[in-house]
């Protein structure tokens, strides 16, 4: 993952100020639909948010993957890969907090409707399953995990990860922010894995919200991670 490039871009995109404030304008709906790569799809992401993703998987190097961790419905996943140059791109959802039967089929079509479901591989099961080192062929330069966010899932999400990521690879972790309104133990469980790591990690951004489901802002936060493994 080409992470200095991908900084100087991001941070060329959004200055701090962008960063830290609302955009007020994406409260209005209409607006949003005019900004938004995939309208189309129902998602829980807010315009800054699928921008991120959309600049961080222009950056996963020829050799690498991409890796997405609670895909839902696609919206992240569609926003990060179109007009971009495209990667060997993993997602995986068991849906299991969702009582909707139906939302592969509905991935599956919006998959369709933008042109990428031949490009993504997709796993309807457990994350753990898919990180045990036999379904993710080319090391990942770019991790999305927005699974699951108890403690311990939030932990094994960046734990068990560890050995299948690029020897520099970049992490995002939604929902970032721990409130009443969310539960979120994102930060938490990431920040106990890392610290139990030999490889160096740097937490290059923690990307606020105001409350779960902030559209002027970052959603639910979102924190972004370098990572470099040591010899």
């Amino acid at each position: 993952m080409k992470v200095e490039q991908f900084k100087k871009k991001f941070e060329h995109v959004f200055s701090r100020s962008k960063m830290e404030r609302p955009q007020k304008l994406y409260k209005f709906n209409l607006v949003r639909k005019l900004f938004d790569p995939c309208p189309t799809v129902k998602g829980m992401a807010s315009i800054k948010k699928l921008q991120l993703l959309n600049i961080a998987y222009s950056f996963i190097q020829n050799d690498e993957c991409y890796l997405e961790v609670g895909t839902y419905n696609g919206k992240s996943l569609i926003a990060a890969m179109l007009k971009n140059t495209l990667h060997e791109t993993y997602a995986c959802d068991n849906f299991s907090q969702f009582n909707d039967t139906s939302s592969q089929e509905i991935l599956f079509d919006n998959l369709a409707r933008y042109g990428l479901k031949d490009k993504v591989t997709f796993f309807n099961d457990d994350f753990k399953k898919i990180l045990d080192g036999r379904f993710i062929k080319k090391p990942i330069g770019l991790y999305l995990y927005n699974g699951a966010h108890n403690l311990e899932s939030q932990y094994q999400g960046i734990k068990i990860a560890e050995p299948l990521l690029s020897n520099s690879a970049l992490i995002i972790v939604d929902d970032w922010r721990y409130a009443d309104d969310s539960h979120s133990f994102a930060k938490e469980g990431t920040m106990k894995a890392i610290a139990e790591s030999r490889h160096r990690y740097e937490l290059l951004y923690e990307l606020p919200a105001r409350f779960n489901g902030d559209q002027a802002m970052w959603w639910n936060g979102v924190g972004v991670i370098a990572f470099q493994r040591k010899e």
